[in-house]
C-alpha cells in the first residue's frame, strides 16, 4: 500500500498553550493522506475553542468532545472513530518532525503490525536542543514471526504509544483498546502489541519531539496510585497472558516480563521513598506483598547472568519483605544494574493527570 490513509488520534486536556503548535506540526506533514481526531477530554481552559479553530482551516481535522475520563478513554473514543488504514497517537504537548508520516509510509507494508518510530526528548515544544534515544538494534528492515517481549526484555526500546504507525487491522483483528481509569496505561498497550505483533519494522530516524518540559516527572510525583496502577497492568498480564499460556517457551517469556517489571516497578517506589518523606509507606509495602504473594511467577528464565541472582533474591524474598529484597538485589552488582529499568521509566514514564 503506497499510500495509506492515517488516523492521528491526540488526546487533550488542558492544553490550550500547546495544540496549536502539535497541530501545526501536522498540518505541515510532507505526506498529506491523513485525519487528525483530536479528543477534548472534558478541558477546561479554551483548548476546544482552538482545536475548532483548525477545523474550520482543514477538513482533515475532526473533533470529539467527552466527559473528563482520562487518556485511555480519549483514545479509545479516536479508536472508535477512526477511518484509516493506519493509526498514529500524538501527545498534544508534543511535536512532530515534518517528514514523520512520511517515514512511516515508507517503512509500512500491508503485513507489517506496528512500525517503532525513534524520537528526541526536548525540554520544550520545540524541535531543538534535541536529545536523541538510543538506536534500535535493528532498523528499516521487518522483523518476522519473532517474540518481541523476549527482544525488549534484552534490548528495552520503551513502552511508549506514540511515535508508532499501528494497522488498523491489527488492532480491530485483536480487539485492542486501553484499559479504562488508570495511570500508566502505556505499559498494557505495549506488552499486548508486543505480544500480539507478528511483523514490526523499527525505525533509523527521529519523527517525533517528546517534550519533557510539560510533564510532572514521576521521580517528583509518585503517588499511591501510580503504584496500584502498575500491579494492576501486571496483574491483568498475569490473569490474561501468563496464567492461561500452554506453551510453556512463551509462558517463560511472559513470566520474565512480569518479574523483570515487578524488580522495575518497586525499585521506582523505593526510589521515590528515598527521596521524598510521604506518607504512604506501609499502604506501598502491603500492596507489593500482596501483589507478590498473589502473583507469584514461576516460570521465568534470567535473561543474562547478572540478572540471574537478582531474580533469586526477588523470589526468594519479595513475598515476606519487598524492600529488604530490593536492597539484597541492589547490591547484587556494583554497577547498579537495576538502575538501567528504573531510569528508563524515571525518564518516560509520567503521572497522566
Amino acid at each position: 500500500m503506497s499510500t495509506p490513509f492515517i488516523s492521528i488520534i491526540v488526546p487533550c486536556y488542558n492544553v490550550e498553550k500547546y495544540i496549536d503548535t502539535s497541530l501545526g506540526s501536522i498540518m505541515e506533514q510532507s505526506y498529506g493522506n491523513w485525519e487528525c481526531i483530536a479528543v477534548n477530554d472534558g478541558s477546561t481552559d479554551q483548548t476546544e475553542d482552538r482545536v475548532k479553530e483548525w477545523l474550520a482551516r482543514d477538513v482533515r481535522f475532526k473533533l470529539l468532545s467527552q466527559k473528563n475520563k482520562g487518556p485511555s478513554d480519549a483514545r479509545n473514543a479516536g479508536l472508535e472513530k477512526k477511518t484509516g488504514d493506519c493509526v498514529l497517537f500524538f501527545d498534544a504537548d508534543d511535536l512532530l518532525a515534518p517528514d514523520c508520516l512520511q517515514q512511516f509510509v515508507n517503512l509500512y507494508q500491508v503485513e507489517v503490525d506496528v512500525v517503532i518510530g525513534r524520537h528526541g526528548r526536548v525540554s520544550s515544544q520545540s524541535s531543538g536542543e534535541v536529545k536523541e534515544e538510543k538506536q534500535f538494534p535493528v532498523t528499516e528492515r521487518i522483523l518476522s514471526y519473532q517474540d518481541f517481549i523476549a527482544l525488549a526484555l534484552r534490548n528495552p526500546f520503551g513502552a511508549m504509544v506514540w511515535n508508532n504507525l499501528y494497522s488498523s487491522s491489527f488492532i480491530d483483528t485483536h480487539k485492542l483498546r486501553f484499559k479504562s481509569g488508570i495511570f500508566h496505561e502505556d505499559e498494557l498497550w505495549f506488552f499486548e502489541t508486543m505480544h500480539l505483533a507478528k511483523k514490526i519494522v523499527f525505525s533509523s530516524k527521529v519523527s517525533y519531539f517528546y517534550n519533557v518540559g510539560n510533564q510532572n516527572s514521576i521521580t517528583k510525583n509518585f503517588g499511591l496510585k501510580n503504584l496500584q496502577d502498575y500491579l494492576k497492568v501486571l496483574e491483568h498480564i498475569y490473569d490474561a497472558y501468563y496464567r492461561p499460556e500452554n506453551n510453556k517457551a512463551t509462558q517463560k517469556i511472559v513470566g520474565t516480563y512480569i518479574i523483570q517489571h515487578q524488580i522495575t516497578f518497586s525499585g521506582v517506589f523505593f526510589r521515590y521513598l528515598k527521596k521524598n518523606k510521604v506518607g504512604y509507606k506501609n499502604e506501598g509495602l502491603t500492596l507489593l506483598k500482596k501483589h507478590f504473594n498473589t502473583y507469584a511467577v514461576d516460570n521465568f528464565s534470567s535473561i543474562d547472568t547478572k540478572k540471574s541472582k537478582q531474580f533469586q533474591l526477588f523470589v526468594e524474598y519479595g513475598k515476606e519483605d519487598p524492600e529488604i529484597a530490593f536492597k539484597l538485589m541492589r547490591n547484587t552488582d556494583k554497577n547498579n544494574v537495576l538502575k538501567f529499568f528504573e531510569n528508563l521509566y524515571l525518564k518516560f514514564i509520567a503521572d497522566l493527570n
